[in-house]
């Protein structure tokens, strides 16, 4: 592996060395001028309609999402008292049945 990184170098260290001067400022103001285009049209993309109508539809179908998980926790919650009054009615017959039991004993 450290062969292969010593070769790489070695290869890039030569061929910068062939170059002009005048082919390295060259290759430097291409990616230059790459990198300054590439900037301006992400600013563009930042600026589009397109991309603002996106983060509106994402805000939206958020709020959404929100409202749904709010109306199901409550949801949740009602049936969790419907079930806790049932099992405490039903506690209360189980406890009035043996009442009743114990008294017809006597």
């Amino acid at each position: 592996m450290n062969k292969l990184i010593a070769a790489s170098v070695l290869g890039l260290a030569v061929a910068v060395a062939g170059c002009t001067r005048e082919e390295r400022a060259d290759a430097g103001n291409d990616v230059e001028a790459a990198a300054e285009k590439i900037a301006a049209e992400a600013r563009d993309a930042v600026d589009s309609p397109e991309l603002k109508e996106v983060g509106s539809e994402i805000k939206e179908a958020a709020g959404d999402a929100g409202q749904v998980i709010k109306e199901t926790a409550r949801g949740a919650a009602e049936g969790a008292r419907e079930g806790a009054a049932k099992v405490e009615s039903e506690a209360e017959n189980v406890a009035d049945d043996r009442h009743t039991s114990e008294n017809e004993r006597r």
